[in-house]
């Protein structure tokens, strides 16, 4: 199965942004430590990166063998609407902004949390291609889905 072009666009910008925003976070972290009462910030930090990877754990498990790193048009053989995506559709995104933006919070680092929001838009850019791919390979059943489940925030979005 190939792998679409425009999900290595994603990959590359994603990776240059995450690691370059970690890269400074760190950087941050020694040297200023900009973000007003960084305990607390560091504990919502945890708190989220903790989500944000307990959430994607669980993503990849309902996915089972459907979960692939990279989009695969043919690679889905059901359309899974249950657990975490009956409340979103994109469940590993969330998962994905939530944890990126704690490692920053964690770090009180200003400048690299307004790095990491820079991750966002990649991130929405992928779930168009994605949306894309599933309504070609699913139709009137991703339709459906779509109508009935938000997109990337529960209730909101």
């Amino acid at each position: 199965m190939r792998i679409l072009r425009s999900d290595w666009h994603f990959i590359s910008a994603a990776s240059l942004i995450f690691f370059s925003s970690l890269f400074v976070t760190l950087w941050d972290f020694t040297q200023v430590q900009n973000i007003p009462c960084g305990g607390v910030v560091s504990v919502v930090g945890l708190i989220l990166f903790a989500t944000g990877v307990g959430l994607r754990i669980a993503t990849k498990r309902t996915l089972g063998k459907s979960y692939t790193y990279t989009l695969k048009p043919g690679h889905t053989r059901i359309l899974v609407t249950h657990s975490m995506y009956q409340v979103v559709r994109h469940p590993i995104y969330l998962a994905m902004i939530l944890y990126t933006i704690a490692i920053p919070l964690i770090f009180s680092s200003l400048i690299g949390l307004l790095l990491m929001l820079g991750l966002i838009p990649c991130i929405l850019y992928r779930i168009g291609i994605e949306e894309k791919m599933l309504l070609k390979e699913f139709g009137d059943q991703y339709k459906e889905y779509i109508t009935t489940t938000k997109k990337l925030i529960p209730f909101i979005y």
